[in-house]
């Protein structure tokens, strides 16, 4: 069944754990029953104080791969990485290019909080959240953006399967992911190209 949580990320570029409330965003997520999970989170200490579109994949016992879509002309995606702790889940974070090459950022943290679970397709509070998931994803998020998130969705079976059997073997960093990240990656960079020929 869907769950329901409250979400918050801080991230650290000095590579320290010295976190902060500036540094950060807040927001909400629905939580699916094979870990995925979408949500929409603001941060509140900067001008344009707009929806992010974040998804991935949550183990609350385990772990949390974090992606993170603004509009291409505020920022690029970010990726963050955690391994539950007993201060939530920390881990590193990258940003990556329009040519999906990942660059390391620093350190980071997630905390969640459990809201409730969805048993109702009326549930008033989920339903706002899916409307603004919905709205962010046909309405704001940008081509580029939209053709990794459409490949990462083919790739969820084999991705969520994959996080899962990794945590499991204690073996948690960035380079487990890359053998699904290099399935989605080819399609998405060619879709790119073609982008980039075409504009």
């Amino acid at each position: 069944m869907t769950k329901l949580m409250n979400i918050k990320g801080n991230w650290n570029m000095d590579y320290s754990r010295n976190f902060n409330d500036k540094d950060m965003f807040e927001g909400q997520i629905l939580l699916q029953d094979d870990g995925w999970f979408e949500g929409i989170v603001v941060n509140p200490n900067i001008p344009h104080k707009e929806d992010a579109f974040i998804f991935g994949f949550y183990y609350p016992e385990k772990i949390i791969k974090l992606f993170k879509f603004t509009p291409l002309s505020i920022s690029y995606p970010f990726i963050f990485y955690g391994k539950k702790d007993s201060n939530g889940y920390e881990g590193k974070f990258e940003t990556i290019n329009l040519l999906f090459q990942k660059k390391l950022c620093g350190n980071s943290r997630i905390m969640t909080q459990y809201l409730k679970t969805v048993e109702r397709e009326n549930d008033e509070e989920s339903q706002k959240l899916m409307f603004k998931i919905e709205r962010y994803k046909y309405s704001v998020m940008d081509e580029i953006c939209e053709e990794y998130y459409e490949d990462s969705i083919c790739m969820r079976k084999i991705m969520t399967e994959s996080v899962l059997k990794n945590s499991e073997e204690s073996k948690f960093h960035q380079e487990e992911f890359e053998p699904t990240n290099n399935i989605v990656k080819p399609s998405t960079e060619e879709k790119v190209k073609k982008l980039v020929k075409k504009v």
